[in-house]
């Protein structure tokens, strides 16, 4: 009986783990359905920005300033610093650069929305620069003569002596949007082919972020428009008047929340008021020697000078800089096709590319990692989308941490 009754309890059990393997699937199944229709009725809170979830906890912690900077060609510009008040740790100092047209608040939005507030309530010294223009830096309105190599010969060189001058350190993190990215890239370029020009010196830049920023060109959309702008008045005009246009799109709601908008975002990925904000507050006009150089690069198909004599995406092996290269799967500016081109280019061993987006992925090395996101990001949503603070915002600070420290080399790959 001893012998029968193990080999019965065997023969029970060994039925029992077949049948446990046999309905792990789809029980498996059954409760990630649960779990995904539990999410959706008990969405998750908003990420966690400020101590108390009061506004007024940043003026407590955080100082602002306005520095005036002046140019070789006598033009003073602005930026707005913000710095933690009591200032520990041993970061370089991060100089922010917004893109064509944009103004500081596509980086520094209202409280709650801003990706300086946050880099500064994190411990860092950071500078949100404005191109002449641009935001604080628009008193030049009735000139509108540059272009953009007038931005890297002028504008950047002043805001990077400024930084450097200001927070006493030698070395200075680049964090760019669209254009402020493209601008990053340019100019480490310019460097490394004119080492006798005093205005352009790499050393300066000690690492860099671009975060949705071409230098290839290939959408269909953009080709059409710049023949539509080389075949008509538009570009008989003193400039484009990208402000007043933005300011009427902003009242049009049903625009604002639908695929008409798809240049600017992800319309599912962005609250209707910070679209609106965005484009009230977010854009300025757009000088006729500015829109010029991008209509060539867009006709061309590369990023290149306002010369024409250097091609950007030629020379990207020249940029040794540590770099993050940041996009978003549904960017109709700057494509993953497009930031994959950028970082297979680069010369830079310490690179890195984070693509945000549901099939989204990070690419360092020859290692390709799939991840898998909230939302497709576009292109402004990046650093104002509903889920940044809580995806985009954290990797670019991790990855801004990792080669901030003023001493010792931590240029090299984790």
């Amino acid at each position: 009986m001893g012998k029968q009754g193990t080999w019965w309890e065997k023969a029970i059990g060994h039925a029992w783990n077949l049948a446990e393997k046999a309905s792990e699937l789809p029980r498996r199944h059954m409760v990630k359905n649960v779990q995904s229709a539990y999410r959706k009725l008990h969405p998750d809170p908003s990420p966690f920005f400020y101590p108390e979830q009061r506004h007024e906890y940043i003026f407590k912690k955080v100082a602002k300033q306005n520095l005036y900077v002046h140019t070789e060609d006598d033009v003073v510009l602005t930026i707005t610093r913000k710095h933690p008040r009591e200032q520990t740790e041993n970061l370089c100092p991060v100089l922010c650069l917004p893109g064509l047209a944009e103004t500081r608040f596509v980086l520094d939005q209202a409280l709650g929305r801003s990706f300086v507030d946050y880099l500064a309530l994190n411990g860092f010294d950071v500078y949100m620069a404005e191109l002449r223009g641009h935001g604080k830096s628009r008193h030049l309105k009735e000139r509108y003569n540059w272009n953009v190599q007038t931005f890297l010969d002028f504008d950047v060189p002043a805001f990077l002596n400024k930084v450097t001058e200001i927070s006493g350190s030698d070395k200075v993190l680049w964090v760019g949007h669209s254009m402020g990215g493209m601008l990053y890239y340019a100019y480490l370029i310019n460097a490394a082919l004119n080492r006798d020009n005093p205005a352009f010196d790499a050393s300066l830049v000690k690492a860099g972020v671009t975060i949705g920023s071409p230098i290839t060109f290939d959408q269909p959309s953009l080709m059409l428009f710049s023949l539509l702008y080389k075949g008509t008045f538009l570009n008989r005009l003193k400039f484009l008047p990208t402000e007043s246009l933005s300011d009427l799109l902003s009242i049009i709601g049903f625009a604002l929340d639908s695929p008409l908008t798809t240049h600017f975002w992800n319309y599912r990925n962005m609250e209707l008021d910070n679209k609106i904000l965005y484009l009230k507050d977010g854009l300025d006009n757009i000088s006729q020697g500015v829109m010029r150089d991008f209509i060539e690069s867009i006709l061309t198909g590369d990023f290149r000078s306002s010369d024409g004599k250097i091609n950007y995406r030629e020379n990207l092996f020249l940029v040794n800089t540590p770099t993050l290269i940041v996009g978003g799967m549904e960017d109709r500016m700057a494509g993953p096709e497009g930031l994959n081109t950028i970082y297979h280019n680069l010369g830079s061993m310490d690179k890195e590319l984070r693509i945000f987006g549901l099939k989204g992925y990070l690419r360092r090395g020859q290692s390709l990692v799939n991840m898998k996101d909230h939302s497709d990001y576009g292109h402004v949503d990046l650093t104002l989308g509903i889920h940044s603070k809580e995806e985009v915002w954290p990797y670019m600070l991790n990855w801004l941490r990792r080669h901030a420290k003023k001493d010792g080399d931590t240029n090299q790959m984790p």
